[in-house]
């Protein structure tokens, strides 16, 4: 794993306008998500009725209609409203959505991608479904790619077994899993087999489940290796204390990927953790400096700085913002 290096003035130009049509297409996409549906009459009893009707294609395409009232001026207005507003909204977002394609071209064709495609379609469709920050926090490869678009620099990304994504999920997440499992059996994205607390997608997603009971496993593994009071402290701030960050990376294929990123100093101080108690020792040697990456880059994902009880744990994090040399005191703990 190499240090992380700043992206060129073209490389720089070209993410400032992903990020511009990326903020252009969200927009007009939540526009288009209110003329979801069809409208029309129905006539029930003899009265004609203004009906509402969605397809909820990840529930059989099952259509749920509810009625808008009886035919009136205020409803035949209604209905004008609704569809002046559909098209004028699905013209805009055609419009942006071309020129997204365009660009993810110049995207590729620069090697700024990260994330692959499969994996940047699955976050992209989560997001269309309405999954975001109230469900999950991701980290993983998926996050260091948006925190490279944040940042402006290269990150280094782990070889070997990194999972895509690392997903911490809220109750919210446990409450819509039918939907989510929906979602990932997709043909494009499926089939999706369980590997202890990892999900392989067929399409090659692999997808690290981080829930509560993973993380206490890793609470009592971290104390029979005789971890700090404050190290266990980190880690539960790490999973408990952090906001998930709206980011944006970019797949291999030039596309947006939109996710609610781990933020860079709960990944430093996780990724310090994993090296010092629960990597096996190929993969923990490289811990260090992805946490150093991850430490370097934070200021220019997230206003708030490092706790000083973090940087007294961790010197790798704290060398890596400029602040190692004033830590030579008794709260600093050197781990092999």
């Amino acid at each position: 794993m190499g240090g992380s290096d700043l992206f060129d003035e073209d490389e720089e130009e070209a993410l400032e306008k992903l990020e511009r049509l990326w903020t252009a297409f969200a927009e007009a996409s939540d526009t288009a998500a209110r003329y979801a549906g069809s409208i029309g009459w129905k006539t029930n009893g003899g009265v004609e009725y203004l009906t509402h009707t969605v397809n909820l294609r990840y529930e059989g395409n099952r259509q749920r209609t509810r009625s808008l009232g009886p035919r009136s001026p205020d409803t035949e207005r209604r209905k004008a409203a609704f569809e002046a507003g559909r098209e004028q909204a699905k013209v805009e977002l055609d419009r942006i959505q071309g020129r997204l394609d365009i660009h993810a071209k110049v995207l590729k064709a620069l090697r700024i991608g990260r994330v692959q495609a499969v994996t940047a379609r699955f976050l992209r469709e989560l997001r269309s479904e309405g999954f975001g920050a109230a469900h999950f926090t991701i980290g993983g490869n998926a996050a260091l790619a948006a925190y490279e678009v944040r940042g402006r620099m290269r990150m280094p990304f782990p070889t070997g077994d990194a999972p895509d994504l690392d997903l911490m999920p809220t109750e919210l997440f446990v409450r819509d899993r039918g939907l989510f499992d929906a979602i990932a059996a997709r043909k494009i994205f499926g089939p999706v087999e369980e590997q202890r607390d990892s999900l392989v997608f067929g399409r090659g997603i692999v997808l690290r489940l981080l829930s509560g009971d993973v993380i206490e496993a890793w609470r009592r593994r971290m104390l029979r290796a005789d971890a700090l009071d404050e190290e266990i402290d980190a880690l539960n701030w790490a999973f408990e204390g952090s906001e998930a960050i709206p980011l944006l990376a970019v797949g291999l294929d030039g596309t947006p990927t939109p996710l609610p990123a781990l933020d860079p100093r709960a990944f430093a101080i996780l990724s310090s953790l994993e090296g010092r108690y629960l990597a096996d020792p190929s993969r923990a040697e490289r811990l260090p400096a992805l946490a150093a990456a991850c430490a370097a880059v934070a200021s220019a994902v997230v206003a708030e700085p490092f706790e000083r009880r973090h940087l007294a744990l961790f010197p790798e994090i704290a060398d890596a913002i400029d602040e190692g040399g004033g830590h030579a005191d008794d709260r600093i703990v050197m781990r092999p």
